[in-house]
């Protein structure tokens, strides 16, 4: 099958493009630079040079692709509205309609799960369950609009949305960065990080990709999870032990942290402060807000099963790893 990646240098990317590789695909990559082109190549696919501000530029390369994974995303969670919109939302829908016009037969777009999360706690919903009317961040809401875009596309092309919570795995630099903030004592739990929380292993949001590549409903947004009840604390704090840092114990209550998140995140947008806040909304949610999620469809419909157990992936998170660059 000859398939089409963005976001091939970054996280995701630099483990789905190895694994179609040795599975035989034909590979093609976005490169926005010469560099990137050049990891491009060596993770296993031809680099097309290119951003997705400019798709007129080399959408000739779409001719004869079978299928689009749109993996690319501004790698932030702060910064102007504009960034996310241009980077996000306005980048699906050129590729998309590029696609389309190409002849592709599938289109795979990875959203996340930051397009339901506003204020209400989400457990036990699945794959029908609606993005939030206004999404917690300008991340999530991009996202949003982005989905929209692919649902409401007329042609023939069939769309497929993955939302996948949050990824980690090796390269990601989250446990490393959370370590850096507990052993700083910049990191405190919400509610005693007693809520339960839900993440996903890198290579098993790359096992549902492989498996949307021919299987799934058109039109349908899919949760991705490693399936496995956990709490924040329990998670997070087996992140950062693992980097050889206590736990830390501080905690707050969540009916205090959500509205003091809105409140400094609305004056630094007021401010007009480009540097992130010390608490926003996203974080909040990140950290406090209760998720449990319904995969069923997910495993029924693309044939889904995790193929990392989180325990196991969590042991292995403590072997050191260089990983890999930004996204494409």
């Amino acid at each position: 099958m000859k398939v089409f990646v963005t976001g091939g240098t970054g996280l995701l990317g630099s483990r789905l493009v190895p694994r179609l590789a040795r599975e035989g695909h034909t590979l093609l990559g976005l490169a926005r630079s010469e560099a990137s082109a050049e990891k491009v190549k060596g993770l296993g696919a031809a680099p097309v040079r290119g951003d997705l501000q400019e798709v007129e530029a080399w959408a000739a390369a779409l001719e004869g692709v079978e299928v689009v994974v749109h993996a690319a995303a501004p790698v932030e969670f702060w910064g102007p509205w504009e960034r996310f919109y241009e980077g996000i939302t306005r980048a699906t829908e050129r590729l998309l309609a590029a696609a389309s016009a190409a002849g592709v037969r599938r289109f795979i777009f990875i959203s996340s799960e930051s397009v339901m999360q506003d204020r209400a706690p989400l457990i036990g919903v699945g794959a029908d369950h609606p993005p939030a009317s206004e999404p917690n961040s300008f991340y999530g809401r991009s996202k949003k609009l982005a989905e929209e875009a692919i649902l409401a596309f007329e042609g023939p092309i069939e769309r497929v949305i993955l939302r996948p919570t949050f990824i980690w795995g090796p390269g990601s630099g989250t446990a490393a960065l959370l370590a850096e903030k507990a052993r700083g004592g910049q990191f405190m739990w919400v509610d005693q990080g007693a809520h339960p929380f839900e993440a996903v292993h890198v290579d098993n949001v790359v096992e549902a990709i492989v498996k949307s590549l021919s299987a799934g409903k058109s039109g349908r947004a899919y949760l991705v999870t490693d399936d496995t009840p956990t709490t924040t604390r329990a998670f997070l704090g087996a992140m950062i032990e693992g980097e050889g840092v206590p736990v830390p114990k501080a905690s707050m209550p969540g009916w205090l942290v959500r509205p003091l998140a809105g409140l400094v995140e609305a004056l630094w947008r007021l401010l007009r402060l480009r540097a992130a806040p010390p608490l926003s909304r996203f974080e909040w949610a990140f950290v406090g807000m209760p998720r449990r999620y319904d995969i069923s469809a997910t495993r029924e419909e693309l044939g889904y099963a995790p193929v990392v157990a989180q325990a196991e992936g969590l042991k292995a998170l403590r072997a050191p790893e260089t990983g890999p660059g930004e996204a494409a």
